[in-house]
C-alpha cells in the first residue's frame, strides 16, 4: 500500500467520522429542542400582560432554549478559561492581570532578576557541591540521611536554555 492510498483512506475515514459526529450532534440538538417544547398550558387565572405573553407555548419554548443556550455558552467559556490558564501555567507565563488587578512590570522584572540571581548563584557553586558529594558516591541512603530535603538536583532538571549566560 503506498502513501497516497493511505492518505486517501485516512481522509475518507476522517470525513466519515466528521459526518457521523455532525449527524449525532444535529440529532441531539433536535431531540433537545423537542424535549424543551412545552406541553399543554393551564388557562390564565387573571388577565394580565405577563399572562398574555407567557400564554404562548412558542414563547415558553424560546425562553427554555435561551436558558439552555446560555448554560452551554457559560460552560464552554468556563472550560476555555480553565484550559487557557493550565496552558499558560505549563508554559511558565506570568499571570500579570486578573480582572481589575494588575501586577506592575517593575515588580515582574524584579522577580525575574531575583530568580536569575539565585540560579546564577547555584550555577556558580555547582562544581563545589559536586566535589563535596563525591565522597558519598552512589549511596543514596547516606545522601538522604545527611540531607533529606535536598532539592539541589531539581534545580538542574530544567533545560540547558535556563542556564545563566545561555539565554
Amino acid at each position: 500500500m503506498n502513501s497516497n492510498t493511505t492518505r486517501s483512506a485516512r481522509r475518507a475515514a476522517s470525513t466519515a467520522l466528521a459526518a457521523i459526529l455532525f449527524a449525532l450532534t444535529a440529532a441531539g440538538v433536535a431531540a433537545l429542542c423537542a424535549a424543551l417544547f412545552p406541553g399543554r398550558l393551564p388557562g390564565p387565572q387573571q388577565v394580565h400582560v405577563v399572562n398574555l405573553v407567557f400564554d404562548s407555548r412558542a414563547v415558553i419554548w424560546a425562553a427554555r432554549l435561551l436558558l439552555v443556550s446560555a448554560a452551554v455558552v457559560l460552560a464552554v467559556g468556563g472550560a476555555f478559561v480553565v484550559a487557557s490558564t493550565v496552558v499558560r501555567m505549563r508554559n511558565g507565563d506570568w499571570l500579570r492581570r486578573a480582572g481589575p488587578f494588575e501586577v506592575s512590570e517593575a515588580r515582574v522584572a524584579a522577580l525575574k532578576d531575583e530568580v536569575h540571581l539565585w540560579r546564577s548563584a547555584a550555577y556558580d557553586f555547582r562544581d563545589d557541591v559536586e566535589y563535596l558529594r563525591e565522597p558519598f558516591g552512589d549511596n543514596d541512603e547516606l545522601n538522604q540521611e545527611v540531607n533529606p530535603d535536598d532539592d539541589y538536583d531539581k534545580l538542574w532538571s530544567h533545560e540547558a536554555a535556563d542556564e545563566p549566560g545561555t539565554a
